[in-house]
């Protein structure tokens, strides 16, 4: 075996690819699908070798129909020809959003020079925290199961269907302007790390984890309203937050006043 040419094929492939959408497709898929991470890996894997299997196995039989000097001289050209492409459609991207701004009479912004991380960033924020709301009206349900009828357990029913009703609102934002900049992105993931973390809690105390998610809840949309610019999209955010502290005072409230009426904590 070759290892000059491995490590030389495992160093550019791996440079090339860290970053890539590949990379961040594997990110969101992990973090949208809990418990998969290891399927995630073993298909993502599978996917780069069976693509690395296609472009070696073409790559042979060219080395066996055609001459070395021809296969070189073929791909300098090529590459040649990929870069003068990039290159020109980058020129006409960056021309047609000049002559846009400039016709509406905006001051020219800079390009994006991708605009695929950015569509995943706004994907997964909208994935966890749907799931998260969805989860904290799965687990009010829950306890709604173990209660009498009474004052409480119309509080919870309420409550349920407001966290339902965030859910809908966040996916929502799915049709709105990207507001998620990438520059922005590892302080989103972790603020996405810490509320998942908040929604892993003990069920000891299930009234007093519902509360605590709820202020968790809060909080990530407040933070994550600090970073977005559409307005439309920050002020949903506050909204949110705003009846997330809300519904968690009133529970709060209800829990202190009404303890016998709720279900007992170990």
């Amino acid at each position: 075996m070759d290892w000059k040419t491995l490590l030389l094929s495992f160093s550019i492939v791996f440079l090339a690819e860290l970053g890539d959408k590949t990379q961040l497709t594997a990110l969101t898929l992990t973090t949208s699908r809990g418990g998969g991470a290891w399927a995630v890996f073993i298909g993502a894997s599978l996917a780069l070798v069976c693509t690395t299997a296609i472009a070696v196995l073409c790559g042979s039989l060219l080395t066996r129909f055609l001459p070395e000097k021809l296969l070189h001289l073929g791909s300098a050209i090529l590459f040649i020809i990929i870069g003068v492409a990039l290159l020109t459609n980058m020129a006409w991207r960056n021309g047609q959003t000049a002559a846009k701004t400039e016709a509406d009479g905006v001051a020219p912004v800079q390009p994006e020079t991708s605009s695929v991380k950015p569509a995943l960033l706004k994907s997964l924020i909208i994935r966890r925290a749907t799931a998260y709301e969805r989860d904290l009206a799965a687990d009010i349900d829950q306890q709604l199961q173990s209660m009498a009828p009474g004052p409480s357990q119309e509080l919870l029913r309420q409550l349920a269907a407001a966290h339902r009703q965030h859910g809908q609102d966040i996916a929502a934002m799915a049709d709105m302007t990207p507001a998620d900049d990438q520059q922005h992105a590892e302080e989103i993931h972790g603020m996405l790390e810490k509320l998942q973390a908040c929604s892993c809690l003990d069920d000891h105390e299930p009234m007093q984890n519902i509360i605590r998610r709820q202020e968790a809840a809060a909080e990530f949309y407040i933070a994550l309203a600090q970073i977005v610019d559409l307005h439309e999209v920050r002020d949903l955010l506050r909204r949110l937050a705003a009846h997330e502290l809300s519904l968690a005072e009133k529970l709060c409230t209800a829990f202190h006043q009404s303890a016998p009426d709720l279900p007992p904590t170990v």
